[in-house]
């Protein structure tokens, strides 16, 4: 008898420390703060469709962004991609709240499967490393990639290198005059690929990233 208590204390004992020590403890922390930056491990998710393109947003190069990890505004120097955030409470799209749980849970990206909240430290590592971009999903003889490499000539970003986000700082008459433009021809490009082709809103977010106009008013510049 003392024996078959032995072995029950110990099996719940053991059951314990491997509930302790699961992956995921679907808490749905990670999920609520924001969604995962896509790698290139990831690019395969995208071209067999588990993760639908009109999905996912691209923040481009030269945008101002929030960065969890460094826990401040930086600058990005290169394309991030990731699935798209509910604009009701910032949680990721794929994020099914009522039980908790993941909706593409057995085709998440790379950084959803090295997040550990007893262990930060390997996605700490691999965070910014091995980005995935636009130009590494199309081929650079693609339409796609063309019409990704028109709208970088017309709508370059540089102009915000001296703007912080949330400074109320002046603009230059030139850069409210270089925006303006920006704005008038994206406003006509959206609207002609969307008649061209059928494209959607949710599927320009990722091929041309947001809008200028909407990257001003998310910093609060003023024109």
């Amino acid at each position: 008898m003392i024996q078959h208590n032995k072995k029950i204390y110990h099996m719940k004992n053991l059951n314990r420390r491997i509930i302790n020590s699961s992956p995921c403890r679907r808490c749905g922390t990670c999920c609520k703060k924001n969604s995962p930056s896509l790698h290139g491990i990831d690019s395969e998710l995208i071209q067999s469709g588990a993760i639908p393109r009109n999905q996912l947003i691209t923040y481009r190069k030269g945008e101002w962004i929030n960065d969890n990890v460094a826990g401040q505004f930086i600058r990005l120097e290169q394309d991030i991609i990731k699935p798209i955030e509910n604009k009701k409470d910032g949680y990721c799209t794929f994020y099914i709240v009522e039980d908790r749980s993941c909706g593409i849970y057995a085709h998440r990206p790379v950084e959803c499967q090295t997040q550990n909240c007893y262990d930060p430290e390997p996605f700490i590592q691999m965070y910014a490393k091995n980005r995935l971009t636009r130009r590494d999903i199309f081929p650079s003889n693609s339409a796609y990639y063309e019409m990704i490499e028109y709208h970088e000539s017309r709508c370059p970003l540089s102009e915000l290198e001296n703007i912080r986000p949330f400074s109320n700082m002046i603009v230059s008459e030139q850069a409210i005059s270089t925006f303006k433009e920006m704005i008038r021809f994206e406003f006509h490009f959206r609207y002609t690929l969307h008649k061209r082709t059928g494209l959607q809103s949710s599927e320009m977010n990722f091929l041309l990233g947001r809008s200028v106009e909407t990257i001003l008013n998310h910093m609060q510049v003023k024109l």
